[in-house]
């Protein structure tokens, strides 16, 4: 059985997170951390050379998401579209930590979402919802949250993102540190939106890696 998720890492999401996993989900990650590099070895879902950085830069950095305090206080019942998932980040990630959150995770490429089923048969995750297509033919989903990790420039992004938003939810984006133009680019791109909340973080990394949530209201 993987060690993946041990008592050391247990502790740092706890610390920095605020986030108590039961043991049945730390079971649930070590397998998926099984799994994960399992296919990975023969269906690229990330880069071998990120492989040794997938609790810190990946499980982790979906996890950040409770950093947001409205999250965790109001998904009961909720929805949240996770676009452009790829190997499930963070819908998968989300899925296992909050079995009260219903997640879409959609990808336009089968082999992440091959990916996506196996883990969600795997695992029994009855909240996650496997998405296949182009998001801008998809039927709107009307989520209550829509995220994006690493999946190109807000205002280019924008229109797929307010696609699939509920009215009066929440659009949030992983990005890394510099957001500041990205931000004046979208506000001058949409005059409607307002500014958005900025939440910045840490990875877990010897070398000092910073991130931002960055959360739109419609």
């Amino acid at each position: 059985m993987s060690n993946f998720l041990n008592e050391k890492r247990i502790n740092i999401i706890q610390k920095n997170l605020g986030l108590n996993l039961t043991t049945e989900q730390v079971l649930a990650f070590n397998t998926w951390e099984e799994e994960f590099i399992k296919y990975n070895s023969h269906t690229n879902l990330m880069s071998k050379n990120e492989v040794p950085n997938l609790f810190e830069k990946h499980l982790y950095d979906s996890l950040s998401m409770v950093l947001w305090s409205g999250f965790a206080k109001h998904i009961s019942g909720k929805k949240l579209m996770d676009i452009g998932t790829g190997g499930g980040f963070p819908s998968i990630i989300l899925a296992i930590a909050f079995p009260n959150l219903t997640i879409f995770a959609n990808d336009s490429r089968v082999k992440k979402t091959k990916f996506l089923e196996i883990i969600k048969e795997k695992l029994n995750l009855h909240n996650l919802n496997i998405l296949y297509g182009r998001a801008e033919e998809i039927s709107p989903v009307n989520a209550d949250i829509v995220t994006f990790r690493a999946v190109g420039k807000i205002k280019d992004i924008l229109p797929l993102a307010k696609r699939h938003t509920a009215q009066s939810g929440k659009m949030i984006f992983y990005k890394a540190k510099d957001v500041k133009t990205e931000i004046n680019e979208t506000l001058a791109v949409d005059k409607n939106l307002k500014a958005p909340d900025i939440i910045p973080y840490s990875l877990p990394m010897d070398v000092e890696t910073t991130r931002n949530l960055i959360i739109f209201n419609l």
